[in-house]
């Protein structure tokens, strides 16, 4: 079925059961069915529209040994990897102690990456994780897209993290056995302060991938065949009454790359205000790539290295909790563009 149809399908089905949000207990058992989905129209420059979507599907049952642990399974789906033919982003199995944390084994996104503090965007063009925005434009520019570190979520993996609490959370994710790298390993520790009018969050994780093989991090990056790819990832959010500000940024290292390469940098910083049941957002992201192999601007620019800045200004307004409509407007790599659409799940 043409992926465009089926994201259409699944968008207009996740708007007619808005209602009926699925939540089934029984006994020991629980049962729980999420989605939510995006649908609206990107125009860069003058040219035509592009039809944009974005939506996932989240299964998940658990078994509740007590009130303290439980064993559950998850499965979802979203748009994304439907357009790059695949009909899996997270299948695995998990274990939750109330005192002590979660252990997950199975196909999803290590921790890093789920730990991660983004930047306050009140669209949903995915800025902080796998760019929507970057992905239609199809700039063909080589551009890191998100400022959160990750080692991917098509490998088999085991995460193990603390409980979340109120104060903060660490975790460590391990990963091997895939066609794009040997084995993977990344760590993060989240620190939260509540309480006070001022509220802040803070966030570093580190990653390391072996032998990475042909490995794409994004459907629009290279693919990457190094030695070895280390990552440092942080990110600060502060949070005063009805604004939020933060600013995030993640290195990228490849160790003897090979072919046009994807490494470099990207930092972001941004602001969000909410009035009743409006929002507004303001973010600027700068990517630069393949910084580390280059002694002047010439080599630099024969290497494939590449600068992209990123304005975005987006404006929600919520119908209710789960529907709202966007607009978004700004640049990207000299790019300007328009986005609207609307959004809604259960």
């Amino acid at each position: 079925m043409n992926t465009k149809i089926l994201s259409l399908f699944a968008c207009c089905a996740i708007v007619s059961t808005n209602a009926l949000a699925l939540d089934y207990r029984a006994d020991n058992w629980t049962f729980k069915l999420d989605a939510d989905g995006m649908v609206g129209f990107l125009e860069p420059k003058t040219d035509k529209p592009i039809f944009i979507n974005d939506w996932d599907v989240k299964a998940q049952i658990f078994y509740n040994f007590n009130n303290a642990q439980r064993f559950g399974a998850v499965y979802s789906i979203d748009a994304d990897c439907v357009d790059d033919k695949e009909y899996i982003h997270d299948a695995f199995v998990l274990f939750e102690d109330h005192d002590y944390g979660r252990a997950e084994f199975g196909l999803t996104h290590s921790i890093a990456r789920k730990m991660g503090l983004g930047l306050p965007d009140v669209g949903y063009l995915r800025i902080n994780n796998k760019s929507i925005l970057h992905k239609k434009l199809d700039l063909k520019r080589v551009l890191i897209s998100d400022t959160t570190a990750t080692t991917g979520h098509e490998t088999l993996r085991l995460n193990l993290a603390t409980r979340s609490t109120e104060y903060g959370q660490y975790g460590l994710s391990f990963s091997g056995g895939g066609d794009d790298y040997n084995y993977a390993i990344d760590g993060a520790f989240k620190i939260k302060q509540p309480h006070g009018k001022l509220k802040s969050a803070y966030y570093v994780a580190v990653a390391y991938i072996d032998n990475p093989k042909n490995y794409e991090e994004n459907s629009f990056s290279p693919h990457v065949t190094a030695d070895w790819r280390g990552q440092i990832a942080m990110g600060v959010n502060l949070q005063y009454n009805s604004f939020i500000w933060g600013t995030s940024a993640r290195m990228i290292y490849d160790k003897d790359p090979i072919a046009k390469t994807a490494d470099g940098f990207i930092a972001g910083t941004g602001v969000s205000y909410d009035l009743l049941q409006s929002s507004i957002s303001l973010n600027y992201l700068f990517s630069d790539t393949n910084v580390w192999n280059h002694r002047d601007k010439i080599t630099h620019e024969k290497l494939g290295g590449d600068y992209v800045h990123t304005i975005l200004a987006s404006f929600r307004y919520k119908y209710t909790e789960k529907t709202a409509v966007f607009m978004s407007a700004g640049y990207t790599a000299t790019t300007p563009f328009f986005a609207v659409g609307i959004r809604t799940g259960f």
